[in-house]
């Protein structure tokens, strides 16, 4: 589930919309993480201060809904007809008690380097991210560096309700991950989302490749380096500001919900 979350990231003002439009990304996504190799296409639908992304791997199809203004994080198996709904709420408190209020150290660069994505001119920023990515108080120190470049648009549809977003979302606690891989790991999801909002208010990603890599110290930091590396990419095939139905934020009828509590 993290990787898959991790993978469908490849996305100030808070609710101050004024034009709002809703968006609707496609894209295509690759690579390898973890020894797993989360590609295929995702969809992500952003409607107000609600974000739903739909990603197909094989067999398995899901759905991810993050809905700021209710304060949940709901994860759909479509295969099982199930969803798991966290509270956001809780989650943040919880994560913060296990040291996720460590902020990551984020640049992002512009270049003079521009080309056209989708239909929309993106100009290349040079992404560079380190995180704690530790577990609070264990003896194996690591540290995620993530690196690659980043094509952002300011010309693409919905590019300021896209920052509206993620400045909502994480002024609200919201992070990318697995809630209960995030306690284990609740710097690298805190971190996460903190470089997606700086990206986000710069533009909209229309092509990216990340490269992460673990380093640290400590006993078997050299092989939690090696499990944890891993390079994604990903490329925007279409983007729009169609009207998107609320349904589409809701959990499908018949699925079995599981309201999941923080430990």
């Amino acid at each position: 589930m993290q990787v898959r979350q991790i993978a469908i990231a490849m996305g100030v003002l808070a609710y101050a919309w004024t034009a709002q439009a809703d968006v609707t990304i496609v894209a295509q996504m690759k690579g390898k993480m973890m020894g797993m190799n989360p590609s295929g296409e995702t969809i992500t639908y952003i409607k107000g201060g609600k974000m739903r992304t739909d990603q197909t791997m094989g067999r398995d199809q899901t759905s991810t809904i993050m809905d700021v203004d209710s304060g949940r994080m709901i994860a759909i198996n479509h295969r099982k007809k199930e969803a798991e709904v966290w509270n956001v709420a809780e989650l943040t408190a919880s994560l913060q008690g296990a040291g996720a209020n460590v902020a990551a150290d984020v640049e992002i660069t512009p270049t003079n380097e521009t080309k056209e994505i989708a239909g929309y001119t993106a100009t290349r920023h040079d992404v560079s991210v380190s995180v704690d990515a530790g577990v609070p108080d264990a003896p194996v120190k690591m540290t995620m560096n993530i690196t690659g470049p980043a094509w952002l648009s300011t010309e693409a549809p919905g590019v300021q309700d896209y920052a509206n977003f993620y400045a909502a979302a994480a002024e609200k606690g919201f992070f990318f991950g697995d809630p209960r891989g995030a306690r284990a790991n609740p710097g690298n999801a805190r971190g996460m989302m903190q470089m997606y909002r700086e990206m986000a208010s710069k533009g909209i990603p229309l092509e990216s490749t990340q490269t992460m890599k673990m380093s640290g110290s400590g006993p078997m930091a050299g092989m939690l380096a090696r499990l944890g590396g891993g390079e994604m990419s990903s490329t925007v095939t279409r983007i729009s500001d169609e009207t998107l139905d609320d349904s589409l934020f809701e959990i499908p009828a018949g699925y079995k919900v599981k309201e999941q509590k923080v430990k």
